[in-house]
């Protein structure tokens, strides 16, 4: 599965799509300001549940956050379990 990634200065999503191309599991953010987002969304269909899709999102959220050096605010409780997790 082939993980995208489109933003804008306000908010962004990390999201796969099926062969008709439609969203089958995303993780959206939005910017608080130039240096912080607010991860605020998981969804993962039943199509992709138990298969890691959700790790694989929040992997690259991760990815994102650390090459932009940002800060995150885990908004979403399975996002803020994984960062808590990896923060301590």
């Amino acid at each position: 599965m082939n993980i995208q990634h489109q933003h804008n200065n306000e908010q962004g999503e990390f999201f796969v799509l099926d062969d008709n191309g439609n969203k089958i599991a995303e993780l959206t953010y939005f910017f608080v300001d130039n240096q912080t987002i607010n991860a605020n969304h998981t969804y993962v269909s039943e199509v992709l549940r138990g298969q890691g899709m959700a790790d694989k999102l929040y992997q690259a959220l991760v990815a994102f956050i650390r090459e932009k050096d940002l800060n995150l605010i885990p908004s979403c409780s399975y996002i803020a379990r994984k960062w808590e997790r990896e923060t301590k």
